[in-house]
């Protein structure tokens, strides 16, 4: 009765949304360490450098156990053990490459080592041909950043910079990949493209497009402030989605009437699609879930 009573609790929706939001701000703070890293190697200085690497080592710790309990397989288990033992020693090992670029190299080239073993794990579990792709080729390019470092030149320091920094866009781009497939690990999009093709949002959002085309061109041509077409392009998204960055702006009576116009147009598009979009959501994804949810409620009052 106390293993089902305590399944039933790491099962919740309730524990589950708070292992979502764990991994999810695991994931954002190791993308900000990732950026810290390569703004103090670019400024060449390596004075905290190693210390965000180490955080980057810890979060990626916590990171695998959260996983681990979001889907507690034995597979998942040795993936956590062997990714915890992995950080723990990084961790360790960086505290040592202070003033010394070539470890501090070699440090992030054994991090791309730790990001391959995760994606063979990945490849264990999920047989996709999407997972199967995508997780080569982070393992190919893991591979090139780890080899990278033992074909340079030891006392070319600058030649290691670059690869170090190479390195930590490398965990940065990964960091932010896995950020967004758990922010979007919910959303079903194979619902939503068949929300798109079977309603008028592609028509809408075609339309959009053209409109958003067309205006660039002639404020190009009008505007005293607008130059370039990828300038207008950009004046023309920040008036659609009323962000008004401010960086541009119409100056002509004619493009202060179109910028108006192309604003209007913009609301409407948004207010319709996005009302399309969740009606049929909701009608086709919804209802799986609402059976799920009231499944765990049942239960819920059968444990009470």
């Amino acid at each position: 009765m106390a293993n089902k009573a305590k399944t039933n609790f790491l099962d919740k929706p309730m524990f589950r949304l708070i292992l979502t939001i764990s991994s999810l701000l695991l994931a954002s703070l190791i993308l900000v360490f990732s950026a810290l890293t390569i703004i103090d190697i670019t400024n060449s200085s390596y004075e905290n450098a190693p210390k965000y690497l180490v955080w980057i080592f810890i979060l990626s710790g916590l990171m695998s156990i959260v996983m681990f309990l979001k889907s507690r397989t034995k597979i998942n288990l040795i993936k956590a053990i062997v990714l915890l033992a992995f950080n723990v020693v990084l961790g360790i090992v960086v505290l040592f490459a202070k003033s010394n670029p070539f470890l501090f190299s070699l440090t992030t080239s054994l991090y791309c080592v730790n990001i391959i073993v995760g994606c063979v794990f990945n490849l264990i579990q999920n047989h996709k041909v999407r997972s199967i792709i995508f997780n080569a080729l982070i393992i190919t390019f893991a591979i090139a950043m780890g080899i990278g470092i033992f074909v340079s030149p030891m006392e070319n320091v600058d030649q290691i910079q670059n690869i170090i920094l190479v390195e930590c866009i490398f965990i940065a781009v990964v960091s932010f990949i896995e950020a967004a497939s758990i922010a979007f690990s919910q959303l079903k999009f194979n619902v939503l493209f068949k929300v798109v093709v079977n309603t008028f949002s592609l028509e809408i959002l075609f339309g959009l497009l053209t409109m958003i085309v067309c205006f660039s061109m002639v404020f190009m041509k009008i505007e005293p402030n607008i130059n370039t077409f990828p300038e207008a392009l950009w004046y023309c998204f920040a008036v659609v989605t009323t962000i008004g960055f401010g960086d541009i702006v119409a100056v002509t009576p004619i493009g202060r009437v179109l910028s108006v116009i192309l604003g209007i147009y913009g609301l409407v598009v948004v207010a319709v699609i996005t009302s399309i979009v969740v009606n049929f959501y909701n009608e086709t994804a919804g209802k799986k879930d609402k059976k799920e949810l009231k499944e765990i409620s049942e239960e819920d009052k059968k444990d009470k």
